[in-house]
């Protein structure tokens, strides 16, 4: 296993065979070290101490050098130095959403603020939604939008510009059929990878058309889709009647939570706790090719000893 990486992937996969590097110092002190002179015996030397200096025992520090440097390469070589040619691991956070908004007329009273300003409780939505989409580039995320019935306004996609583009242009319509809607969302994340599946659906009210909310959950609990539930409009509900609400049930039952939002504020920070809660770190599994450097380090080896031969051993041969 790899342990010694570097910028742009560069690596080594045995880089405990570096640690035999550690020997050329010492061979690179050995093979440099002065040596004794040659000599004869004669009866003193007084008077030849100034002739000349001391040999080293070999050839001096650049003979040294060019007989090591190839052998560090070669080392280099033994611990297989590589860099990847194919597909790396991608660690992302990526999960499939699907936004289930409550486009009912309601949705157009002027009673939420947006930095200071009043504004229609869809114009907040919208806004609101816009940040938290752009917020996750990694996660797929679709659009169903719902009145008495739902339509799907945008499918799974990474092209949040173009999903948030329909989200503005979707018109109100009357009723308010949260149980189709959360049939549909679960529907629509059917086909979905195997990423972590989350529904948010967003209402102003009641259920008034359709099959109510809690008969459709179980449909999301098979699925394993976990449900957030946020209710939004100017009062709230009382925290005993939040423990029965049919929108606090579906979440429980699927694994999410119930939230309730009385302004623009509220919503954007209920938008942030859920991004919290739903980071996954998932490692998209892909094939990794590595392009093996040995030949290149081996042959850099092989054309530092030639040279060394050439200029060591040819070019200057020794003088009986």
């Amino acid at each position: 296993m790899a342990l010694l990486a570097f910028a742009g992937g560069f690596e080594f996969e045995y880089p405990w065979v570096l640690l035999l590097g550690l020997v050329l110092p010492w061979l690179a002190w050995r093979l440099g070290r002065t040596g004794p002179l040659p000599s004869v015996a004669v009866p003193t030397l007084r008077g030849l101490e100034g002739l000349g200096r001391k040999p080293r025992r070999h050839s001096g520090r650049m003979r040294v050098a060019a007989g090591l440097l190839p052998l560090a390469f070669i080392i280099a070589a033994l611990a297989r130095p590589r860099i990847p040619s194919g597909d790396i691991p991608d660690p992302s956070k990526g999960i499939d959403i699907m936004l289930a908004l409550d486009y009912s007329r309601s949705m157009a009273e002027t009673d939420f603020r947006l930095n200071g300003h009043r504004v229609s409780r869809k114009e907040a939505l919208v806004h609101v939604t816009t940040d938290f989409v752009k917020g996750r580039p990694n996660d797929r995320i679709g659009i169903v939008c719902f009145a008495r019935t739902p339509w799907l306004v945008s499918p799974l996609t990474l092209d949040h510009a173009w999903a948030i583009g329909a989200m503005r242009e979707a018109e109100l319509a009357t009723g308010t059929g949260i149980g189709w809607a959360i049939s549909a969302s679960t529907t629509f994340l059917k086909k979905s990878s195997d990423r972590s599946r989350v529904i948010i659906l967003i209402t102003d009210g009641e259920n008034s058309a359709g099959p109510r909310p809690v008969e459709m959950a179980p449909v999301a609990v098979r699925e394993r889709i976990k449900v957030y539930t946020i209710l939004i409009g100017p009062e709230m509900v009382t925290p005993s009647a939040a423990a029965n609400h049919e929108l606090n049930k579906v979440a429980r039952m699927t694994g999410g939570q119930f939230f309730q939002a009385n302004d623009a504020h509220a919503l954007s920070g209920i938008y942030q706790l859920i991004d919290q809660l739903e980071k996954r770190e998932l490692i998209q599994k892909r094939h990794v090719t590595w392009r093996e450097l040995f030949p290149e380090t081996v042959a850099v080896a092989l054309v530092l000893w030639g040279i060394e031969f050439v200029a060591f051993g040819w070019l200057r041969k020794g003088i009986p």
